[in-house]
């Protein structure tokens, strides 16, 4: 427990070009206590359960990890306290979990036993409806995304077309260079961790790099867009740092969900964001943190007349992804109108009060293991 605790934001799971992508598995997954996997349907109060266990363990000086939703950011999809070694997640689709040592560490919590389903039957059809249409909604937006995503490789192509490499070569060997200069091997060998520090969600792309920075932090960003070999950076720093047996913090970019857009070394207390637009075009001040001048990789790219039909090409084939990606936005937007509705079928017929008694007692479970 700390004394100064705080909240650090992040994604388990995203809406990318590849669709759903979950690193649900990726939430607790050291020495871990307990895992409670909630299951029920929509409208049950899943996300308000966490949101108020949250609040009373930050209350209590825990350092919380709450991991938003993609769908709806303004929801919890789990919650993690990382001094209990204890998390609870939402375990429903599209980020279905199972208890992998059931008993042992994880428990399901069936709040089916909370609604009564005479009170949901009357809308049997109408809630089939808005299941069916809701899978069309999403299944279109990932459409839109993989169209994206081929526009977003063309825009990638052109600007590497650009790249001076021997200039690029060398500052990235300065940067990386200085960057470890001060750190040696570890003996002990520790893990990756993965996770979406920002996600394409029905309010367009949220971004909460920026919770995850702890106190004294040294933040290096690296500017540059695709093509430019930002992202080539970032994976060099995270093998260079596992290489030394440091752990890592991996966020994978929504866009490239196999590429990572931030890697963080806790150890180090260190951390390498990508800065490139529409995903994040700066970061903010943040007290206590260094933000140190990073490594622009725009001055690595030619200039000259030679190169006008590349930055043309580049110009159009980012339009054309900016214009797919906002209409997977307005797509997933539908989507959520549409759980909000099915959400309305639901609401009354749950008992709010059983499971708030029973919050309680998951509660006093958790701080069970703070002796």
């Amino acid at each position: 427990m700390k004394q100064n605790p705080y909240v650090r934001h992040m994604f388990a799971g995203a809406n990318t070009t590849e669709g759903f992508v979950s690193f649900f598995d990726e939430i607790l997954k050291v020495n871990t206590n307990k895992v409670f996997i909630i299951k029920g349907g929509p409208g049950v109060g899943k996300s308000t359960f966490m949101k108020k266990i949250s609040q009373d363990l930050l209350e209590k000086g825990y350092t919380l990890e709450c991991f938003n939703c993609s769908s709806d950011p303004a929801s919890l999809d789990a919650l993690a306290v990382p001094d209990l070694k204890v998390a609870i997640m939402d375990g429903t689709a599209p980020h279905v979990m199972e208890p992998r040592y059931p008993g042992a560490v994880d428990q399901l919590l069936n709040f089916g036993e909370y609604w009564d389903d005479e009170l949901i039957a009357p809308n049997r059809d109408r809630i089939i409806e808005c299941a069916e249409h809701g899978s069309w909604l999403f299944n279109t937006a990932y459409s839109q995304l993989r169209e994206g995503r081929i526009a977003y490789n063309e825009w990638k192509s052109h600007i590497a077309k650009c790249l001076d490499r021997s200039k690029y070569q060398h500052m990235v060997n300065s940067f990386v260079n200085e960057l470890f200069d001060k750190f040696k091997n570890k003996e002990i060998k520790n893990g990756t961790r993965h996770f979406f520090a920002c996600a394409i969600t029905p309010l367009g792309i949220r971004d909460y790099a920026a919770t995850l920075f702890t106190p004294g932090m040294e933040v290096y960003p690296v500017y540059g867009r695709p093509g430019s070999g930002a992202k080539e950076v970032i994976s060099r720093v995270a093998q260079i740092a596992q290489w030394l047996g440091y752990s890592t913090e991996r966020s994978h970019c929504p866009v490239e969900p196999g590429e990572l857009d931030m890697v963080i070394i806790p150890e180090l207390n260190t951390a390498v964001i990508n800065i490139w637009e529409p995903v994040r075009n700066s970061l903010p001040e943040i007290p206590g943190v260094k933000l140190h001048k990073g490594l622009n990789l725009e001055d690595c790219l030619f200039n000259g007349t030679d190169y006008e039909r590349y930055r043309k090409a580049a110009d159009d084939a980012r339009k054309r992804f900016t214009a797919l990606l906002d209409k997977a936005v307005e797509y997933i937007a539908r989507a959520k109108a549409v759980h909000d509705e099915l959400e309305g079928y639901y609401i009354p017929a749950v008992d709010f009060e059983k499971i708030e008694q029973f919050r309680r007692q998951i509660v006093q479970r958790m701080l069970a293991y703070s002796v």
